[in-house]
C-alpha cells in the first residue's frame, strides 16, 4: 500500500469547457498524458463554514489570502475506509493544502464532535494497518493541530454543503513534456444544501454546470508546456475562477431571494495518496 501525500504547494488553474473544447483538449493530451490507474471516480467534498457561510463569503471577494475546511471521499467508503480532513489554502495564486487520513467515522467524531484526532482515530480505526500508522505519525498529529487552529479561529463550524462530480485524473506518459503536470476533469458537478437540510428534510443534490460543460483544472509546480498553451490557445479557453463551493453558496443565495455583492461582508481578520492530488 503505498502512502498518500498529505502536503502540496502548487498552482491550480481552472477552466470552464464547453463539449468541443473537451474534445480538443482531450485530443492535444494524445501520447503526451493518460488517465491515472483509478480511472473516473465519484469525488465528494462536504464543506465547513460558520451558520452564515462567512468562509465561503469571504473567498468570493477575492482576497488574498483565504482559506477552506473540508472532508473528502472517493466512491463510497464504507466506516473504516480511509476519507480525507483537509485544509485548502490559497495565497497570492498558490494553493497549500494539508490533509489528514483517517476513517469516516473517525472524521465524524474529530470535527463534529469535538474529539481530539488522535483519541478519533483510536476509537474509530481504518480497516488498513498501514493507512491506520500514517494517520497517527507525528507529522499527520501536526497537520491536525493546524486543523484544531483553524476550528478554534473560526467557531462554531459546522456542515455547510456536499459537492460531488465525477472526476477523470491525467498524468504525464513517460518521456513526455509534461512533468510535474497533473490535470483534472470534472463533469456533474452538484451541489447539496446541508444548512438547508437541517429545516427542509430530503434536500436534494442540484446540477452546477450546463449541458456538456466541464470543469478542468490545471495543476502545476512550473510553467505550461508549450503544447498545451497551444491548444488552450487555439480551443479559445481561458482561466476562469470557477469555484464549486462558491457557485453553490450563490445558488442558495438567489434561491433564498438574497444578491451576492462582492465586498458586502466583514472581513473574518476581524473576528475572533498521491492518489489524490
Amino acid at each position: 500500500m503505498t502512502s498518500f501525500t498529505d502536503t502540496f504547494e502548487r498552482k491550480e488553474v481552472k477552466y470552464r469547457l464547453n463539449a468541443k473544447q473537451h474534445r480538443e483538449v482531450l485530443d492535444a493530451l494524445a501520447g503526451r498524458m493518460a488517465a491515472d490507474e483509478y480511472g473516473r471516480t465519484r469525488i465528494t467534498s462536504l464543506y465547513f463554514d460558520t451558520p452564515t457561510r462567512d468562509l465561503i463569503a469571504r473567498s468570493l471577494e477575492k482576497p488574498l489570502y483565504k482559506e477552506k475546511l473540508r472532508v473528502r471521499w472517493y466512491g463510497t467508503p464504507t466506516s473504516g475506509e480511509r476519507v480525507y480532513v483537509e485544509i485548502k489554502k490559497k495565497y497570492d495564486g498558490i494553493v497549500y493544502k494539508r490533509r489528514v487520513g483517517c476513517s469516516l467515522t473517525a472524521a465524524c467524531a474529530y470535527l463534529m464532535g469535538r474529539v481530539p484526532y488522535e483519541n478519533a482515530c483510536v476509537q474509530n480505526p481504518l480497516s488498513d494497518q498501514v493507512q491506520q500508522d500514517e494517520a497517527l505519525t507525528l507529522h499527520s498529529i501536526q497537520i491536525a493541530r493546524e486543523i484544531d487552529a483553524f476550528t478554534a479561529r473560526y467557531r462554531n463550524l459546522r456542515p455547510s454543503m456536499y459537492i460531488v462530480c465525477e472526476r477523470t485524473a491525467y498524468a504525464p506518459v513517460p518521456g513526455a513534456d509534461a512533468d510535474g503536470l497533473r490535470i483534472t476533469f470534472d463533469s456533474g458537478v452538484a451541489y447539496r444544501d446541508v444548512l438547508a437540510g437541517e429545516r427542509e428534510a430530503g434536500s436534494a443534490f442540484h446540477p452546477l454546470l450546463g449541458l456538456g460543460e466541464t470543469i478542468m483544472e490545471v495543476k502545476t509546480a512550473g510553467t505550461y508546456p508549450p503544447w498545451l498553451v497551444e491548444v488552450l490557445g487555439g480551443c479559445q479557453a481561458y482561466p476562469s475562477s470557477f469555484s464549486k463551493y462558491g457557485a453553490a453558496y450563490q445558488e442558495c443565495e438567489r434561491a433564498a431571494g438574497t444578491r451576492f455583492v462582492r465586498g458586502a461582508f466583514p472581513s473574518l481578520t476581524s473576528r475572533k495518496d498521491n492518489r489524490r492530488a
